[in-house]
């Protein structure tokens, strides 16, 4: 071998080693950060709350300072109340600070409705009210925008048409460094099954389309915990997370988010779904989410210390 030959293969070598030992710790931190515990490492996933949950004559701020000190590890409020605080004099960008400065973050806002639109003209009538909504979002600090129907039509969502405002959201949103992601509702025809959002997704041709899985709209819509093991956990922006009331049966089109519960209070096989979950490597958040009225009327200190307790119960089941 000439010398020119022996230092171009020692350079390829040198060259080969480098990447290994740079994927290889590539691959070591992101095993390290999947591998981090949280609740005082009980649970495998941060457990977030949705803001929903609480009285709607709280302000979003008052939110915040609850859920901070219930010890939740995220928090995923809606628009209006981002709006609310706007109009109210507050700055967004502040408030994302505070929660931050609290010891939690913003995983996903609810929501851009309309967002999973009828038509193409009514889409683009409501560009601007999206781009409003986008910029709120942003400013908050958010990663995720969950992406919604229009509510309150007979007719079916055309997935076609859905898939395509889908993708024209998910280009508007790289201006506000925001991932959305398309969800499904058991009231809307169309939209009722986790397959639907997921043919939605993969259909808008997006490299980084994403879902949300909802444990109560899966049992609503028969969707065993199975199927949701066979996406990956890549797909997935957040994991919505409710027990059903005794009393609620399988149903499409007649459940109503009221009948939601505390983790491990109701009939929800919540262990299966979270062993599924874990099997496609997801690794956001478990957002407890209850639109349930009569916990809205409790003190919010002893039931959010309540709702942790028995989220966190649940969640640590599946290690």
């Amino acid at each position: 071998m000439n010398r020119r030959k022996f230092v171009q293969a020692d350079t390829l070598t040198t060259t080969a080693v480098t990447a290994t030992s740079a994927t290889s710790l590539q691959a070591k931190e992101l095993k390290a950060t999947r591998q981090k515990r949280y609740q005082n490492g009980a649970t495998h996933w941060p457990i977030c709350l949705d803001t929903a949950t609480l009285s709607k004559e709280l302000t979003l701020r008052e939110k915040v300072k609850l859920a901070a000190d219930a010890g939740f590890d995220a928090i995923e409020p809606w628009d209006r109340e981002l709006q609310k605080h706007e109009e109210s004099g507050g700055n967004l960008k502040d408030l994302g600070k505070e929660i931050r400065d609290r010891g939690m973050y913003v995983p996903s806002v609810i929501g851009l409705w309309g967002g999973l639109a009828p038509s193409k003209e009514i889409f683009k009538q409501e560009i601007d009210v999206h781009k409003k909504r986008l910029q709120m979002i942003s400013d908050i600090g958010s990663e995720h925008v969950q992406v919604i129907p229009k509510f309150g039509r007979e007719e079916p969502l055309d997935k076609k048409v859905a898939a395509w405002s889908y993708s024209q959201v998910c280009e508007m949103a790289k201006e506000y460094n925001l991932k959305p992601a398309a969800i499904f509702l058991n009231m809307v025809r169309g939209l009722e099954r986790l397959s639907d959002a997921t043919a939605i997704a993969l259909d808008s041709d997006q490299p980084e389309a994403m879902i949300i899985p909802d444990t109560y709209h899966m049992f609503l819509a028969g969707t065993g915990p199975n199927a949701l093991g066979r996406l990956h956990g890549d797909f997935i922006a957040i994991f919505q997370f409710a027990d059903a009331g005794k009393e609620v049966e399988p149903i499409l089109h007649k459940g109503v988010d009221s009948q939601r519960v505390l983790p491990g209070d109701g009939k929800i096989d919540l262990k299966g779904y979270l062993t599924s979950l874990k099997k496609t490597g997801f690794d956001g958040c478990v957002s407890l989410e209850l639109y349930n009225p009569e916990y809205r009327k409790r003190e919010p200190v002893a039931f959010l210390k309540e709702a942790l307790r028995k989220t966190v119960k649940v969640v640590a089941s599946v290690g």
